[in-house]
Parts: C-alpha cells; sequence; structure tokens
C-alpha cells in the first residue's frame, strides 16, 4: 500500500531505441535531427561520473553524429531527460543523493532561437535519485520517479511554460526478500497511450502501479486495482507500450526478461508472458536496463548491461507474443539507455561505463549492424530533437 500526499545455444552474437510516446512521431526524412545526451557528471557508488552535463550532437543523414555542444552544464548528474511535445522545452532530472542537497531536483531548459538552451527554473523532487522524466502527451504535465525515498511527483507546465510547484508526491510502499527490493524503488514514470493514466514500474516493491490522472486539476488518483505484480524477484524497471496501444512490455532488471501485458479498460495490465533477455548459457552477471519497440512496432529491442548485449526480438502484432532474433554486441560495457532513429534505421546505445555511443543501422528485418562508435563521457539517456 502506499500513502497519497498532495503536494505530492548456441546463440547468434553479433557483433558488429524508439522511444516514449512523446519521441516516436516520425518526421520528413529531410528533417534534420539534434540527439541530446543525458550522462552522470559525478562519481557515485555505481558510477565514475565523468561528463560535464547535458551535450548535443547534430545527427548526419548517413547516422553520423557531429558537432558536440555543452548545452547545460549548471546540472549534477542529468541522467534522464524528456522533451515537450512540441520540442522547446528539455526537462532533466539531476540525479543526487544527501550529499548534494537535502532533495533531488527538476530542471527546465527553453530553446532558443540561436539553437541553444536556457535555465528556466527548477523543482524538488521530495526525494532522492530521480531517475526518471516523463511528459505528458498534451504537454501540460510532467512525472519524476525518484529510485531512493520511493516517490513520485507530478508537476503542472505553466503558461509562463515553468515547471509549476507539484500537485500531487505519491510515496508508494512494499518489498520482498530480494536484497534489491528492501522498500519501493520507482524506475520510471510512463503515461498511457491516451493520457488518461500514469504507470509506475517499481523495482522494490515488484509491481506496476497505475494512477489516473485528473487534467483539469493535475492530480493523480489511485485506481482500482492499485497495481499489478510481476514474478519474484523480477524487479520492473522500464515500460513500452505498443503503437496499437493493445499491449505493453515492461524490462525487469533483476531476473533479466520482459513481460508481455495486455492493457484493458485503459489501466488494467493482464499479464501475458515473459521472455528472458538472455542466451539460454549466458554465464555472466548482468542486469537489464532500457526497452524500445521501432516505430512500425514490428521489433523489439532490450539493452543487458554485463552482458554487453542488445536483446533483439520479433513482435507478433495480433497477440503481442516476443519470438527472440538475436543478441547484438554493442562495442561497449553496461549499456543504459539505447534510442532509434524516427526513420526505424539507425540505434544508437549509451555505453556508461566505456563512454562511448555505439551507433549501429538497422536492416530490414531488424538486425543491427555496428557502424562507428563516438567517445562522450559517461552517457545514460539520449533523446532525439528536431533541429528545424
Amino acid at each position: 500500500m502506499r500513502q497519497i500526499l498532495l503536494f505530492s545455444s548456441l546463440f547468434m552474437f553479433s557483433f558488429a531505441c524508439s522511444t516514449p510516446s512523446s519521441d516516436t512521431e516520425e518526421p520528413p526524412l529531410d528533417v534534420r535531427l539534434d540527439l541530446l545526451v543525458g550522462t552522470y557528471t559525478k562519481t557515485e557508488g555505481h558510477v565514475d561520473g565523468q561528463a560535464e552535463g547535458i551535450y548535443q550532437f547534430s545527427v548526419a543523414p548517413k547516422g553520423n553524429l557531429n558537432n558536440r555542444q555543452l548545452i547545460a552544464d549548471d546540472i549534477v548528474n542529468p541522467s534522464y531527460l524528456a522533451l515537450s511535445p512540441d520540442r522547446n522545452l528539455l526537462f532533466a532530472v539531476s540525479e543526487i543523493g544527501p550529499d548534494v542537497d537535502s532533495v533531488g531536483y527538476l530542471h527546465l531548459y527553453q530553446r532558443q532561437n540561436d539553437g541553444g538552451w536556457a535555465f528556466v527554473n527548477k523543482q524538488p523532487t521530495y526525494a532522492f535519485a530521480p531517475c526518471y522524466v516523463a511528459v505528458h502527451p498534451s504537454g501540460k504535465s510532467v512525472a519524476v520517479a525518484n529510485y531512493v525515498g520511493g516517490t513520485v511527483a507530478l508537476y503542472p507546465i505553466t503558461q509562463e511554460q515553468r515547471i509549476g510547484t507539484a500537485t500531487s508526491i505519491l510515496r508508494l510502499s512494499g518489498s520482498t526478500d530480494h536484497p534489491r527490493q528492501d522498500s519501493s524503488h520507482p524506475h520510471a514514470t510512463v503515461f498511457s497511450p491516451d493520457g488518461q493514466y500514469l504507470f509506475v514500474p517499481d523495482l522494490g516493491s515488484n509491481k506496476i502501479w497505475s494512477f489516473a490522472l485528473d487534467a483539469e486539476t493535475t492530480e493523480l488518483k489511485p485506481t482500482s486495482p492499485e497495481a499489478v505484480e510481476l514474478a519474484p524477484a523480477a524487479g520492473p524497471r522500464h515500460m513500452v507500450f505498443h503503437p496499437n496501444g493493445r499491449f505493453a512490455y515492461v524490462a525487469s532488471e533483476l531476473n533479466n526478461t520482459v513481460t508481455v501485458f495486455e492493457l484493458k479498460n485503459g489501466y488494467a495490465l493482464e499479464i501475458l508472458g515473459s521472455y528472458s533477455t538472455l542466451p539460454e548459457k549466458a554465464n555472466v552477471e548482468s542486469y537489464v536496463a532500457d526497452i524500445h519497440l521501432t516505430g512500425d512496432g514490428k521489433q523489439l529491442y532490450v539493452s543487458n548491461r554485463g552482458h554487453n548485449s542488445l536483446a533483439h526480438f520479433t513482435v507478433n502484432e495480433t497477440d503481442g507474443s516476443l519470438s527472440t532474433k538475436a543478441y547484438h554486441g554493442v562495442k561497449g560495457d553496461f549499456p543504459r539507455n539505447f534510442v532509434i532513429h524516427p526513420n526505424d534505421r539507425w540505434l544508437y546505445a549509451a555505453n556508461q561505463n566505456t563512454s562511448n555511443i555505439s551507433i549501429f543501422k538497422i536492416g530490414p528485418e531488424g538486425d543491427l549492424n555496428f557502424q562507428s562508435e563516438l567517445a562522450v563521457p559517461t552517457p545514460v539517456c539520449l533523446k532525439f530533437r528536431s533541429a528545424q
């Protein structure tokens, strides 16, 4: 339960993401794109942060990344990013602990006419280690998950294009016998395709919570049932909806699986099946990180930290089931987030521990062919933005 506070066997291994709904709109192929990169700037228990802040690259027609710019150097550990629907507002969490400040923060930057970004304001996240931010499809609110403290916060976006004071702060609870599940650890905030609900994969409680969004008051209210529980010690982390709106796919960090759900009544999740993200004979410590579908919904990829691969599945669009196709080496260590180009032809993977972004060309059947890599200090999150 939670309290709601309204201040709220051989296998095929090739050595050679699409993003949540607000990032998957496919522009014409002649539209230029920028790639925004969230990073770690500070050494933490799990990472030796080496970056300066948020970076921006221009994406060449053949997939290369050029013209690196440091667009924000006033934020500590901008580990996850999100863009408004018009792509002119950039939200970034500051994933910090009590050694830096009394809480974590959500920062907002606005696109300038010269192509740069200007800081607008920030709001506290009411707990520590904010690790995920999502913008409502309407662009009128934004939700943040705090890994430490079991807290989710929802904020309105004001008419002046600022982050308003949080209207809902949800404190989740729950635990299991697994040492990583000693308490609630929300790892993502994902709006439903219709924008009426918010889903929270909670690694610590081993549940996916759901909340109804009151669009007028920008408040979150519990649903009934309020959550769905996953297999023991699964550890749900990230979640993505199929373009048809019927199915949801959840990547679980602790047992290295993808769970397929059918969405019913707008928010109820019914488990259809679960699939391993690792080869049967893989003998390595590994933890799932990110999950994305191609824009056409036919291919699904999941990043494996430790196995250092992208698990590749094909999707049955009729029943939502998955078929394992391949495991693609990422040419780096500890792949965190990744992103798929809106034209479904390129994939970019952020390798945290080797400080590089690997670039893959996506073949007609979804196979990944390594093209090149680019040095970027401790990259974590990748997001596309139209540069025009």
